[in-house]
């Protein structure tokens, strides 16, 4: 062999043919035109990796030959990438933030593997009230544990006032009769997501003739 072609590291996604891994070129000392065959034998790794046993084999007109083993290993080293990535979102408190709902799910490729995991893990922050943040984050791995984030903002709010579900009547009343809301009737209110409402009222009197007045 006059070019024996150098053990090689490609990646998954590139070529292993001899045009990119090297051909093997040789001499004979009374043929001109050897003959020059290669062989290939795989062994298949973890994932998308794999190592390449390929043994050339020069010829003669007389059967004589001669090998060469060249080694080429396959490897995965790049990780997915996204090809959707849920945007930051705000929703009402009362609202789903599961995936399909706040611009889900992600999707991810991969040079190599065609079936990347996606998964994905909540953080979430308390504010005031029915508020928080919750902070998404995306994870797409390949079959060689190459992963990528990407991070989601997902924001929820409360916006949304208290609905009266009850609401005391107007009332004409005597002088000496008692005007409190045991009385009188007490307001009734639900939220779409406190399930403990405060209720509170406030008076204004406005004085009449005499005894008589509008509260």
């Amino acid at each position: 062999f006059t070019t024996s072609p150098a053990d090689i590291t490609v990646e998954c996604s590139a070529s292993s043919e001899p045009s990119a891994t090297g051909t093997a070129v040789a001499t004979d000392n009374c043929d001109t035109s050897v003959t020059i065959t290669s062989a290939d034998t795989t062994v298949a790794g973890t994932g998308n990796n794999s190592v390449i046993t390929r043994v050339w084999t020069a010829d003669d007109n007389n059967g004589n030959s001669t090998t060469y083993t060249q080694t080429i290993t396959v490897e995965d080293s790049v990780a997915p990438s996204f090809t959707t990535s849920p945007a930051d979102i705000t929703v009402e408190c009362d609202a789903s933030t599961l995936p399909a709902d706040t611009n889900g799910p992600a999707a991810a490729t991969d040079n190599c593997d065609n079936n990347v995991t996606i998964t994905y893990a909540d953080t979430t922050v308390a504010g005031t009230g029915n508020n928080s943040v919750i902070t998404r984050v995306w994870t797409a791995t390949d079959e060689n544990s190459n992963a990528t984030t990407y991070t989601q903002t997902i924001t929820v709010v409360d916006t949304t006032a208290p609905r009266f579900t009850s609401l005391p009547s107007s009332v004409t009343v005597e002088c000496d009769a008692a005007t409190t809301t045991e009385a009188l009737g007490t307001a009734v209110a639900t939220d779409n997501c406190d399930t403990s409402v405060t209720i509170t009222y406030a008076d204004t009197t406005v004085a009449g003739t005499g005894n008589n007045s509008v509260i």
